[in-house]
């Protein structure tokens, strides 16, 4: 029975290590096999999750990134200055900062163009991207993100007390912190929970944020980004909700398009697909 629940509990362990980062299930089993070479009178649970730390940090730094590379994914830059920066370093640690190297060049390439007009730069801030393996692997909580064709960005805000952009995270996510419509614009939100679409505005709920007192919607800066990504041969598709869509005046662009009621709103965050 004992070795039953230990299976059991490596089970489930291997499983959520696999949905949360790719390779960290891996690890873990690579870290109970290296644990049977450590002296018997140092084993234990402080040691195993010493050496799967360590495994998993070599390999998520080191290992993984070349071989990603030659297999057709290329990591999103993990530094906080520059052009494309991660939202949270906790994507990065999670490696789901990977993407094929030609939605690399078409983020990159919007960046450079939108900070041609900046006095300082003014990066573009990257949220939830792809996993380095395997097409068709899920990227929970996403519906697509499975095959480096997709990746979130953040919206671009400003401070209301000094008008300055801002760089700081609206929320620890990037996620959540949403630009809801007007009493005037189409309600997609309110649409989607009255067919039933509970999930929809879930992440709303949940995520701790910026105090609207403190952050704004800076719908220029937005706009311009969008603009930049839509005009990239590479696009072929950017998810916001249709009240952004309307505001920001790309009523006429078939690039920039609604979702659906299955997913979660897009008032938070720009999705681009190649």
């Amino acid at each position: 029975m004992k070795k039953l629940l230990k299976i059991v509990g490596i089970s489930i362990v291997f499983t959520l290590l696999s949905i949360a980062t790719q390779i960290g299930g891996l690890i873990f089993l690579l870290s109970i096999l290296a644990n049977n070479y450590v002296p018997i009178n140092r084993r234990g649970r402080s040691s195993q999750a010493a050496l799967f730390m360590g495994l998993y940090l070599v390999s998520t730094f080191i290992i993984v990134p070349p071989i990603a590379k030659s297999l057709g994914r290329v990591p999103l830059p993990l530094s906080k200055k520059g052009m494309i920066i991660p939202n949270h370093r906790w994507t990065c640690l999670l490696n789901r900062h990977y993407v094929k190297p030609k939605l690399y060049e078409l983020v990159m390439k919007s960046a450079i163009q939108y900070n041609a007009k900046e006095k300082n730069i003014r990066p573009v801030r990257y949220l939830d991207a792809n996993f380095p393996f395997i097409d068709g692997f899920p990227l929970l909580p996403h519906r697509s993100h499975n095959d480096g064709e997709k990746i979130d960005l953040a919206f671009f805000y400003t401070s209301n007390t000094t008008g300055i952009p801002w760089s700081k995270r609206v929320s620890l996510s990037g996620y959540g912190f949403c630009e809801s419509p007007t009493p005037r614009e189409k309600n997609m939100p309110n649409i989607c929970q009255q067919k039933g679409y509970w999930q929809y505005s879930l992440l709303q709920n949940i995520m701790g944020q910026a105090s609207p007192k403190e952050v704004r919607f800076d719908p220029e800066a937005t706009r311009r980004l969008l603009n930049n990504l839509s005009e990239h041969p590479h696009t072929k598709k950017i998810f916001i909700e249709p009240h952004l869509k309307q505001r920001l005046g790309f009523s006429n662009d078939d690039k920039i398009r609604f979702h659906g009621c299955a997913a979660v709103r897009h008032d938070d965050h720009i999705h681009l697909e190649m």
